[in-house]
C-alpha cells in the first residue's frame, strides 16, 4: 500500500476592517480566516461552513498573509469526512461573532487534523468581547465552544500551553485605554 502525500494545511488570513493596520501592532484585530487543505479552503459564516478556491474569500475579507500550520497525512476523504461531522455543531444559523466564528471553526478543524490551533491573535478580539459579554452577565448564548486551553482536555490531552492566553504589555493596555476614550491610538 503506498503512503498517502503529506497536504500542507495553510491558515489564510483576511482583514476585516480598515483600521487593522494600526490595531495589529497593539496585538487586535477583525480577521477573517479559512483553512486551506489539498488546494480546497474551508470556512465557517452564518449559512454555515462553506469551502472557496484558495485565498478567495467572499468580500468584504481582503487577504492578509498566509500561515503553514503542518501537515495532513491522509486522503481527501479523510477530510471531508472530518467536515461532515463538524457541520452539527457549525450548522447553518449559530454563527456567533463573539463566541462561534470563522476562527472558532478554522482553529477546531486545524486541531483536528494536524493537532495545532490557530494563533491566538488571530481570534483575540472576539475572546475580549467574549470575555466583557461574560461580565456582563453572560449576555447571549452560552458558547459551546471550549474555553482557551480546554480543547486539549476535551480531547483526551491536559491542557495545551500553546492556548494560554497572552497577556497584553503596558503598551498595549494603554493604547487600548486611549482608544476607548476615543483617541485615534497614535503616540503623543
Amino acid at each position: 500500500m503506498a503512503a498517502l502525500a503529506a497536504r500542507e494545511v495553510i491558515l489564510h488570513v483576511y482583514d476585516l476592517h480598515q483600521g487593522n493596520s494600526w490595531l495589529s501592532p497593539i496585538g487586535f484585530g477583525v480577521f477573517h480566516t479559512g483553512l486551506e487543505i489539498g488546494g480546497m479552503e474551508y470556512s465557517f459564516s452564518q449559512e454555515g461552513i462553506f469551502k472557496c478556491a484558495p485565498r478567495q474569500a467572499p468580500p468584504p475579507a481582503k487577504f492578509r498573509e498566509s500561515i503553514v500550520l503542518g501537515e495532513h497525512h491522509g486522503s481527501h476523504n479523510e477530510v471531508s469526512q472530518i467536515i461532515r461531522e463538524m457541520r452539527d455543531e457549525f450548522a447553518p444559523g449559530t454563527y456567533d461573532l463573539v463566541r462561534k466564528n470563522c476562527n472558532s471553526f478554522t482553529n477546531a478543524l486545524s486541531l483536528r487534523i494536524t493537532g495545532v490551533p490557530i494563533p491566538t491573535w488571530v481570534n483575540r478580539a472576539a475572546s475580549v468581547g467574549s470575555f466583557f459579554l461574560g461580565a456582563m452577565g453572560g449576555a447571549g448564548a452560552p458558547s459551546s465552544q471550549p474555553k482557551n486551553g480546554e480543547a486539549g482536555a476535551a480531547e483526551g490531552g491536559g491542557p495545551d500551553p500553546r492556548k494560554q492566553k497572552r497577556q497584553l504589555t503596558e503598551k498595549q493596555k494603554d493604547m487600548l485605554a486611549r482608544i476607548k476614550k476615543g483617541g485615534n491610538g497614535s503616540s503623543s
